[in-house]
């Protein structure tokens, strides 16, 4: 089976400051740089997008530390092979549950043949 990824080589604009991103219905929100700029903290937004940006690039190199010939790829490369490489442990986890059930049923089954 052929698995077709559609992606876009274009820069994706941000979101605007006063905006709010709902990620979920269930009403979780992520925060923007206008929530944070309302903190009580006093921190210029250059240190903020310093510290972003700091954060991003070491999940980054985390990620490519993970995901399997992750350090050869660009960014985008690696989002799409780290969604690949989610799917492919899903499947494998689900091959090992499958095993696992098969392997007890066997094991009951020889418990009832000889009596254990």
């Amino acid at each position: 089976m052929e698995k077709t990824v559609a992606t876009s080589h274009t820069k994706r604009s941000s979101p605007s400051p006063s905006t709010t991103v709902t990620a979920r219905p269930g009403g979780f929100t992520r925060r923007t740089r206008q929530r944070l700029s309302n903190a009580t903290t006093s921190v210029s937004e250059s240190d903020v997008e310093d510290d972003d940006e700091e954060g991003v690039e070491e999940k980054i190199e985390t990620l490519q530390t993970i995901v399997p010939g992750g350090t050869a790829l660009e960014v985008d490369e690696l989002f799409e092979e780290t969604a690949s490489y989610i799917l492919a442990l899903q499947c494998q986890i689900k091959a090992i549950k499958v095993l696992t059930a098969f392997l007890e049923r066997c094991d009951q089954n020889d418990d009832m043949k000889f009596g254990g």
